[in-house]
């Protein structure tokens, strides 16, 4: 019996423990409810290594809009270089807009490059008069001089999109994922959004960025609120800059059902959070090692 399944064992016999039935009482009659329907799911992930190399590209709104958070970007950047450099001195940063109008790249950046490059990297781009992102890391990889030696094989990838607007290409989030695991297939790579969000702290029920949530979604992740002070903790968002002590579930719980196991031992050094709908690991497992969370959600 594998792993995966000793889990939703494991969940099925606490199933098989509970009340197969409620019953009301209405004077002299009995009546037998059925419970709700339910079924076990299993979340799983291998903590991944840390890369040797790394090359981080910022797919960044210049829109009119956006010009208040240029000095956020930057700050941002700048601070995840420095946790980058915690890990390998191997890395390259570059930026493009999102509508891939002259001037659309910036960069690379690397080692050697100064805190001035990066603060004034996202002023470099010209500004986007059509905020497409999928459309414009598309366009730049297969059709730029640039985009096309961007990228090293041997180097793990990061793609981090910024934007106060939806995608407003034709690209699907589903469409743009299967191409990142194509283009990307022989080695890691993640992607973060740090977009509008409809309940974040400027919040917004128009121009949030919708796609981008889905994309990252993929990755097991949430967008972040681009109001919200990210820059401080950006390294945070992707398991290439440190290892994953979270595993984002993947449906909505019943809560006292959660099981967690690493490496097919359970653990009670985890916390759950329902607003993120994730379940935090008090500690950081070793590489390689195999996180799952078990749990029992209402069927339809």
């Amino acid at each position: 019996m594998t792993i995966n399944n000793l889990v939703k064992y494991a969940l099925l016999l606490l199933l098989s423990c509970s009340t197969d039935y409620t019953v009301t009482t209405k004077t002299t009659e009995t009546v037998i409810v059925d419970p709700p329907p339910t079924e076990v799911v299993v979340d799983s992930l291998i903590q991944p290594s840390l890369p040797e190399a790394i090359d981080v590209l910022m797919v960044l709104d210049t829109s009119c809009s956006m010009n208040d958070n240029y000095e956020q970007v930057s700050r941002g950047v700048e601070i995840l270089r420095g946790d980058i450099e915690d890990i390998t001195y191997d890395y390259k940063i570059g930026f493009i807009n999102t509508s891939l109008e002259d001037p659309y790249f910036a960069g690379p950046y690397d080692l050697w490059s100064t805190s001035i490059d990066f603060l004034l990297a996202p002023y470099a781009l010209g500004p986007d008069n059509v905020e497409a992102g999928f459309s414009a890391m598309y366009n730049f990889v297969t059709g730029t001089d640039e985009g096309i030696e961007f990228f090293r094989e041997d180097a793990d990838k990061l793609i981090i999109f910024i934007s106060d607007e939806n995608e407003q290409s034709s690209l699907s989030a589903e469409i743009f994922h299967q191409w990142l695991n194509e283009l990307f297939s022989g080695s890691q790579h993640d992607a973060v959004a740090i977009v509008t969000l409809t309940e974040g702290e400027c919040s917004s029920t128009y121009n949030n960025g919708k796609k981008y949530v889905e994309l990252v979604a993929y990755y097991g992740k949430v967008g972040i609120d681009i109001c919200s002070d990210w820059e401080e903790w950006l390294a945070e968002s992707t398991y290439l800059v440190g290892p994953l002590d979270y595993v984002n579930l993947s449906e909505t719980p019943i809560e006292e059902s959660i099981i967690v196991y690493i490496d097919g031992v359970v653990t009670e050094e985890w916390y759950y959070l329902v607003e993120t709908n994730t379940v935090y690991l008090d500690f950081e497992p070793s590489e390689g090692a195999l996180i799952e969370v078990g749990y029992v959600i209402y069927s339809d």
